[in-house]
């Protein structure tokens, strides 16, 4: 929801809607004027200085495509934008489903925004997430990357502050596909998904926040149909990992059941003994 309206109707803000991410972020980076981890986002549509009151009034009407729960993914490449002259690193987001609902999402995003009038950049979306702007050394960047993995959240429509600040002033709140809950002896995480095959690939997301260097490791699975044959995909990841550069997880466990929430989402409590 919109937070207050505002008094004067012709304020300008400087305006973008994004979706926030979320990684297991090194602790340290390269020199740069750095973006607070709450910040960082994948860019939809950029709007620029507008005045705020008048899409204000649009934003219930949003035609926001039915999206239940955010995505996984991971980075692949460090990028330096533009290319010719940088002002910023930005690492780019793919998806083990192509990035089918949220590509559809921009694509939607951005043609109610035209059909209000507003100029939008027409060149495809390429998705990433900046994480500084100059000064920096592109090269330090550049050597120093390695994938990581990243789930999707909420939507916003963001304000810029000044300072590298994105504030949300409009929401729409979508349920993380992992959540990691507080187990007894063990780590675990609750998974969510559409399908069971999307299920996989939200927990090897799970798996690679404690260990990153799984994503190495992961084959193409292209025959996922119940809860078993994704335990015994993770171990897969996970030994084949262990054989070679050794991995703090022993095993996923076999454990619990896919259960089906009230909105037709699977969810099932994944087990990883450590």
């Amino acid at each position: 929801m919109v937070e207050g309206e505002d008094a004067k109707q012709g304020e300008i803000k400087r305006l973008f809607f994004g979706v926030e991410i979320h990684s297991p972020w090194p602790q340290q980076f390269p020199a740069g004027r750095m973006i607070d981890e709450s910040c960082r986002h994948l860019t939809l549509a950029f709007l620029g200085n507008i005045p705020f009151y008048p899409l204000s009034l649009h934003l219930e009407n949003i035609p926001l495509p039915l999206i239940e729960i955010g995505t996984c993914g991971y980075f692949d490449e460090c990028l330096l934008l533009p290319p010719r002259h940088a002002n910023v690193v930005a690492w780019h987001a793919k998806w083990w489903d192509h990035g089918g609902e949220l590509a559809g999402l921009q694509r939607a995003l951005s043609t109610w925004l035209t059909s209000l009038g507003y100029l939008l950049d027409n060149r495809p979306w390429k998705p990433h997430a900046t994480l500084c702007r100059k000064p920096f050394d592109g090269q330090k960047w550049m050597k120093t990357f390695k994938p990581l993995p990243f789930f999707t959240g909420s939507i916003h429509l963001y304000e810029s502050t000044g300072n590298l600040n994105y504030s949300p002033i409009w929401s729409y709140p979508i349920r993380p596909p992992m959540e990691e809950i507080e187990h007894t002896a063990d780590t675990a995480f609750l998974i969510r998904g559409r399908s069971v095959g999307q299920m996989f690939y939200h927990a090897i997301a799970a798996l690679a926040f404690k260990a990153p260097d799984l994503l190495g490791y992961l084959k193409q699975e292209e025959d996922i149909k119940t809860l078993d044959d994704i335990i015994i995909a993770l171990n897969g990841v996970i030994c084949r990992a262990d054989a070679e550069i050794g991995c703090p997880m022993k095993a996923v466990s076999f454990h619990g059941e896919i259960n089906e929430l009230s909105d037709n989402i699977l969810e099932w409590e994944m087990i990883i003994d450590v």
